[in-house]
């Protein structure tokens, strides 16, 4: 079946370690978007810090869209705008917020381009260097509450996160998606928020089958995407989970063109 729509991971797929784009990605990108085939980023990050790679790959202000916050919103690069969006409840933030605080570990929101955070911590600094966004102690709780929120992350070292994750998955469950996304960053998501549901929804507007998608990412936040479409790959240093289940791994890593390789191979 031919190719219709892709859909890549940022960070460590289309990302290099220093946070750019290969010329060859690029180049391999644009020439999927000349052939007619959308090039759909899909990223744990927000609007705010997916932008710039946007317009590098000269989808912003086009009629493509952006799949951010692990698919907690749809974003329509056109105007700019979400076309859809799927937030955690005022009260069920502040119930997050009090289990964190019992249980010893900060938190961190996103709002406008910034990150709010309960406590700062190295993880906390990690996050502005990735994503080139300020981050700022938290003043006003309800405020960043009562309109609800995208995600929650929880910064810390990956044992303790460990530690963290079986109860906070019991207290929630049902209720949240918990996942990491980066060893040292615990992602707390609205129920039903995943990269695969959110190109399903995607698909259905556009008209493209799932079967017709080719989805590349790393880790346990892109498993929904690259299980679900008929060409799931991903790059050499993707995780063992992802790598079982996509069709196709590509012998290169992130730093070495991994993106290029997929794109070549699929679209001949």
């Amino acid at each position: 079946m031919p190719v219709r729509l892709i859909a890549l991971d940022l960070d460590d797929t289309l990302l290099r370690s220093d946070l750019s784009i290969s010329d060859i990605d690029r180049t391999a990108c644009r020439a999927a978007l000349e052939a007619g085939i959308p090039v759909v980023l899909a990223s744990g990050r927000n609007i705010h810090s997916m932008e710039k790679y946007a317009r590098e790959l000269g989808i912003m202000g086009s009629k493509n869209h952006m799949i951010s916050t692990n698919g907690a919103e749809i974003i329509e690069l056109e105007r700019s705008t979400p076309v859809r969006e799927t937030r955690i409840t005022p009260a069920l933030c502040r119930e997050i917020a009090d289990e964190l605080d019992c249980a010893g570990f900060p938190f961190q929101l996103y709002e406008n381009g910034v990150i709010h955070v309960s406590r700062k911590n190295g993880w906390t600094d990690e996050d502005t260097r990735l994503t080139g966004q300020p981050n700022r102690l938290i003043e006003n709780r309800e405020a960043l509450f009562a309109k609800g929120q995208l995600k929650f992350i929880v910064p810390a070292d990956p044992h303790e996160l460990d530690r963290l994750m079986p109860s906070l998955k019991a207290r929630f469950r049902g209720r949240l998606e918990i996942l990491v996304s980066k060893p040292y960053f615990l992602e707390v998501l609205p129920s039903g928020t995943d990269k695969g549901l959110a190109l399903a929804w995607l698909g259905g507007i556009l008209g493209i089958r799932m079967e017709d998608m080719l989805a590349a990412g790393d880790a346990m936040n892109d498993l929904g995407m690259v299980s679900a479409v008929g060409s799931g790959c991903a790059p050499a240093n993707a995780i063992p989970a992802i790598r079982t289940a996509a069709s196709y791994v590509s012998p290169f890593t992130n730093d070495e063109n991994a993106v290029a390789d997929i794109i070549t191979r699929h679209l001949g």
